[in-house]
């Protein structure tokens, strides 16, 4: 699975430049070290979550992604996506889905 159009979209806002291409990398991945894991859906949220821990900033990206790697339930957890609304929020800061 590749990324999807608003997750890219959130990463070029939050990663301009150099940094934006390397993040894409390293979410691309973590949504391919977890294939088995999950639908589409599912590895979105975790790449969301991910993106949202790191908060622009490539240090705290690249420890959200070893959390992932390790436990991906305590990034959802740590980006507010565990719960119940979580479409609704993935959708308010990442736009609609297409």
């Amino acid at each position: 699975m590749v990324l999807t159009t608003r997750v890219e979209r959130r990463i070029a806002e939050d990663f301009p430049g150099r940094d934006g291409q390397v993040v894409g990398e390293l979410l691309a991945g973590l949504v391919n070290h977890l294939t088995d894991r999950g639908d589409a859906e599912d590895k979105e949220r975790i790449a969301a979550a991910t993106l949202l821990c790191g908060r622009g900033r490539v240090d705290r990206l690249l420890d959200a992604v070893q959390l992932a790697k390790e436990d991906w339930r305590d990034v959802l957890v740590g980006a507010g996506l565990a719960d119940a609304g979580w479409r609704e929020r993935l959708d308010a800061d990442f736009g609609p889905n297409g």
